[in-house]
């Protein structure tokens, strides 16, 4: 086989590998939108199940972020024991909600990783059955050379001894 055509074949099983690598990787971008979409519509259904724990946990929000802007007196003269009953309501709310993004990311992780190593493996796959293809045709390519050449070799004996 010659340089040039190793060379292309080297080429053709980069890009075929490139592609793979590629394709894989779409398909890991496609499934971390589509649990982003899934963690998007189940705080929207928590929202419509529980609307007035969403509600008071978005004022609890707002009281705290609030509080960070004023000094300490300010704050506690303004919010009192209202805030702190609604701070309490809305902690258990965000903690519900966050509980619920934690284990999604968990998954999501997860399911990145497994996907992670599914491409590892794949494309580790696929370049050794692809090495196995190239040593099989450079073997054959030999041997049809090494045959070749043989035939040659007879044909020019022939030729030599009748003359």
């Amino acid at each position: 086989m010659s340089d040039d055509k190793r060379a292309a074949l080297k080429e053709r099983i980069e890009a075929a590998q490139d592609s793979e690598a590629a394709r894989r990787a779409k398909k890991l971008g496609d499934s971390a939108k589509a649990n982003a979409r899934e963690a998007k519509d189940k705080f929207t259904a928590f929202a419509k199940e529980h609307p007035v724990a969403t509600v008071a946990g978005g004022v609890v929000a707002g009281v705290l972020i609030a509080s960070l802007f004023k000094t300490p007196r300010q704050a506690a003269a303004r919010t009192g024991a209202k805030a702190a009953g609604l701070a309490a309501m809305g902690s258990e709310v965000a903690m519900g909600f966050l509980s619920e993004l934690r284990e999604n990311a968990e998954h999501a992780t997860e399911e990145g990783k497994r996907r992670l190593a599914d491409l590892s493996d794949s494309a580790g796959d696929t370049a050794r059955r692809m090495r196995r293809e190239a040593r099989y045709r450079a073997g054959n390519a030999g041997d049809d050379a090494r045959i070749a050449g043989r035939e040659v070799g007879k044909s020019i004996m022939r030729a030599f001894k009748q003359h």
